[in-house]
């Protein structure tokens, strides 16, 4: 049994990385304040006491490093992160959450001798991309302050981490969904908005003619690289994008909505919106290789279990 400490443990991703965790026997941290996370997402292992809960910030560097002498880590998970709407809101709070909150965590885990930490990274890296599927080796392409955050993240873990022999992981996770989702991201339209839109019959919104793409991968499978790269002693210094290596149209995702909401959407196609990436689908050959990644769950079953998860009881809660 390890120690390890989870940030944005009550969040989209980090919630099934606790999952996972606490069934494999670790002793879990959860770092959480609840800006993205949510309560409900952990709230059983709370009730059974597998998991302790510190709800601090990580851009207070005497909170972070408070929490890890107390409970002497020995992995770290990171994936606490303001997302991509929020970032363009609050601008400032995104350099000091993913960027100073990042450092804040690299030096508390060189101060307390961290075997080794993997974190979250974006295919926002990637901005538009040059060519498809996208590699690793797809060159920087961002127009975005998150992704620019992203970017920085990376370079403190090549720089700072590596200098002092800390071990890391970053994924690249291109368009990670599930029904415990937040409202941050640009394609929860996608989710949250369109079904609770349709589920009151008001009209959705599409930007362009719905042919744009995404890369959906569950949260459940993100988590699930999180695991095996943590594990692997003979993975460090890399970099893997997590995705499902398909293409899925907004207005394919759509149907899939409307099936299993059990009605027709009514929609109003805007100007195509310049902001948003018009395409999306990874090469997750590396993960496949090296992790032995997989994804288990694909986009018409996860689509089913977000819309049942709302319908029980659920769709109010938006």
């Amino acid at each position: 049994m390890k120690t390890i400490i989870v940030t944005g443990g009550a969040g989209n991703i980090g919630s099934f990385i606790v999952d996972q965790l606490v069934e494999l026997g670790h002793k879990v941290v959860v770092i959480d304040n609840f800006y993205n996370g949510k309560y409900k997402n952990i709230a059983n292992h709370l009730k059974n006491k597998t998991i302790e809960l510190e709800p601090i910030d990580i851009v207070s560097e005497e909170m972070v490093s408070y929490v890890f002498e107390k409970h002497k880590p020995e992995l770290v998970c990171h994936q606490a992160s303001l997302m991509i709407m929020d970032s363009n809101k609050f601008p400032q709070r995104a350099i000091d959450t993913n960027i100073r909150g990042t450092f804040n965590i690299i030096q508390a885990s060189i101060k307390y001798n961290i075997k080794k930490i993997v974190f979250a990274s974006s295919a926002s890296v990637y901005g538009e991309p040059m060519y498809l599927p996208v590699d690793e080796n797809h060159p920087f392409n961002n127009r975005t302050l998150y992704g620019a955050t992203k970017i920085a993240k990376e370079s403190l873990m090549n720089a700072w981490a590596y200098s002092h022999n800390l071990p890391f992981v970053g994924f690249r996770y291109f368009n990670i969904y599930s029904e415990r989702q937040g409202l941050g991201a640009f394609y929860t339209q996608v989710f949250q908005k369109w079904i609770h839109a349709i589920y009151e019959d008001k009209e959705i919104t599409i930007y362009g003619d719905g042919s744009q793409t995404l890369d959906l991968v569950h949260s459940y499978d993100a988590a699930k690289a999180n695991i095996l790269a943590l594990f692997n002693d003979d993975i460090k210094y890399e970099y893997f994008n997590i995705g499902s290596g398909v293409e899925t149209k907004l207005i394919e995702l759509l149907s899939i909505i409307e099936k299993y909401l059990g009605k027709k959407a009514k929609i109003r196609f805007e100007t195509s919106d310049p902001h948003l990436v018009k395409r999306r689908c990874s090469s997750i050959k590396k993960a496949e290789t090296l992790l032995g990644f997989k994804p288990s769950i694909d986009v018409e079953e996860g689509t089913k279990r977000y819309v049942i998860h709302l319908l029980e009881g659920n769709i109010n809660a938006l």
